[in-house]
């Protein structure tokens, strides 16, 4: 077991805590960890005698403790004495809160490979059909996952997740281990939200993706009658979430159930594109289901030109009307609200129903119907790009 940068940090802070003393901790090798990894001789003495040894740093009477992990040694504390000679006591509580803190960086570093495993499986199962279901579902019972069971898939995306937790000036290493060590704080947060119940499955997919493969009990499942179950579960997972990551923009896109593996890969790619199209129209930060941008799909998915040319065949009156065109886009980024369109645009509430009417009588979508209200924001975005 080495003593990492992460692991000499936290015992840092914490010894500052319970002991009120600033702590320096060195590797097996006196090399300070907490630091600017300077060789500290009286630290490595302490490590190869096993023993205190007092010595001055910086002219500042130090007590250097051995740090024993599992019968062996592998780094030291230096303990400051400026006022006081640190009792046996003291360094007894500092040794147990240091086994502590370690053992459970050391189980993190043990469950990140499983997590990753879990992982890679997942995503291939849900992305590839080259495996027979049986065989795929007997790899997931040794990973311990349950796909056995009906699920749908919920996608959670945490905008600049990685960035945010890794700066780009981090080893490659060290940055991966914060990563994974985060993603599995999120993960344990979702899994706590439904009880930690095994029929659902969560998984870092990388990019600040999370899948959440959720569990749906009951008979008689179908399409139809699980649709506002998933929806409800979504918006509840979203507020757990953002009430647990306050200030991170979190998206969700949700696929519909459908039985069997095939039908998990399909609401996989359903939840894919609730998630792109529902980013794209509305923008990021709330929880989208395929119902609310299904119809939507085949039109965002079709080549640029002919987004452009489609748009432009639907909204071809608004597009001429400047008055109209500035009315709806005004009205659209109000968040559908008449009061505050109606405040922007600096004319009467009735003058904006009665424009609102004309619009829906020209280009047949009414903009303060949600459907309709995407469909004539998608046209404009995609005509805007042409």
């Amino acid at each position: 077991m080495k003593l990492s940068t992460d692991i000499a940090n936290e015992i840092t802070n914490r010894a500052k805590l319970v002991l009120n003393r600033k702590v320096i901790v060195t590797d097996d090798h006196g090399s300070e960890v907490s630091g600017d990894g300077r060789m500290i001789v009286d630290a490595l003495r302490a490590c190869q005698e096993g023993r205190v040894v007092r010595a001055a740093v910086d002219d500042t009477p130090v007590a250097w403790c051995p740090f024993v992990y599992e019968s062996q040694t592998i780094g030291a504390f230096g303990i400051p004495e400026e006022d006081t000679q640190v009792t046996p006591e003291a360094i007894s509580l500092l040794q147990g809160l240091a086994e502590v803190i370690t053992h459970q960086y050391f189980l993190m570093e043990y469950v990140q490979p499983s997590e990753k495993m879990q992982a890679k499986f997942l995503k291939q199962a849900l992305t590839t059909a080259t495996q027979e279901p049986s065989e795929i579902f007997r790899q997931a019972d040794i990973l311990q996952m349950n796909l056995r069971v009906p699920q749908a898939i919920m996608l959670i995306e945490i905008e600049d997740f990685e960035k945010k937790v890794a700066p780009g000036n981090l080893a490659v290493d060290e940055r991966d281990s914060r990563v994974q060590a985060q993603a599995i704080r999120v993960i344990g947060k979702i899994k706590q939200a439904f009880q930690n119940n095994t029929e659902n499955i969560v998984c870092y997919f990388g990019s600040g993706r999370f899948v959440l493969s959720k569990g749906i009990g009951g008979e008689g499942l179908t399409t139809r009658n699980t649709a506002r179950f998933l929806q409800e579960k979504s918006r509840y997972v979203h507020e757990t979430l953002r009430s647990e990551f306050a200030g991170q923009t979190i998206t969700m896109g949700v696929g519909q159930y459908y039985p069997d593996l095939g039908g998990l890969r399909k609401s996989y790619q359903e939840a894919k594109l609730s998630l792109s199209v529902g980013s794209k129209v509305w923008g990021p930060g709330q929880a989208y289901h395929i119902k609310q941008v299904g119809m939507f799909v085949t039109l965002a998915n079709i080549a640029q030109e002919h987004k452009a040319e489609l748009a432009h065949q639907i909204l071809y009156p608004l597009l001429r009307d400047e008055q109209l065109y500035k009315t709806v886009q005004t009205f659209l980024t109000s968040g559908l609200n008449l009061t505050e369109a109606a405040e922007k645009l600096h004319v009467h509430r009735n003058t904006l129903i009665y424009r609102l009417d004309k619009t829906k009588k020209v280009i047949g979508l009414d903009p303060r119907v949600f459907d309709d209200a995407l469909q004539i924001k998608l046209g404009l975005m995609f005509y805007q790009e042409a």
